[in-house]
């Protein structure tokens, strides 16, 4: 076990990054799954996690200029989203983690890394639950788009991996 501290500040400053710079959570899905990650192991970090906090700074610090950029469109813009996930990624409590992300545009608008709250017993059953969750958000995006006035008739195609 390493002197936690030096981890524990490094984490703390991530977490202050993505809670307090509205930009950086808003246009930056790069780091958020990343951040979410190593956050986990704050009881007993090692070397290997410390590495990895530090890994992200540096990441941070060489990106500096890069986001989500939008450009204006001619034509209609259609909701679509993609899913993904790992069956039991977590090897402490052997938990998934589920992935989704939509965009409108030119851009992505909505993203989520997130360890599923059981533990699964199949590959099926993660895919099941990352789409079920991935639809909940569709329902709450396409709802958003209609109040702004950009009714969309056609379903929302969501894609997903199913080579598990």
């Amino acid at each position: 076990m390493i002197g936690c501290l030096m981890y524990l500040l490094a984490i703390g400053c991530l977490m202050y990054l993505l809670a307090t710079r509205p930009d950086l959570l808003a246009t930056r899905p790069d780091i958020t799954f990343s951040v979410c990650l190593i956050a986990r192991y704050m009881e007993r970090p090692t070397e290997l996690h410390l590495a990895a906090a530090k890994r992200i700074l540096r990441y941070l610090k060489s990106t500096i200029g890069f986001g989500v950029w939008y450009k204006e469109m001619n034509e209609e813009a259609e909701l679509q989203g993609w899913i993904d996930s790992d069956y039991t990624g977590d090897l402490d409590d052997r938990k998934s983690t589920s992935e989704y992300i939509f965009s409108y545009g030119t851009g992505p608008i909505s993203w989520s890394p997130k360890k599923q709250a059981i533990v699964t017993l199949s590959t099926i059953e993660v895919e099941f639950l990352a789409a079920a969750s991935c639809a909940c958000q569709a329902v709450w995006l396409r709802r958003i788009i209609d109040q702004l006035g950009k009714a969309q008739f056609n379903g929302t195609v969501i894609w997903c991996d199913n080579n598990d």
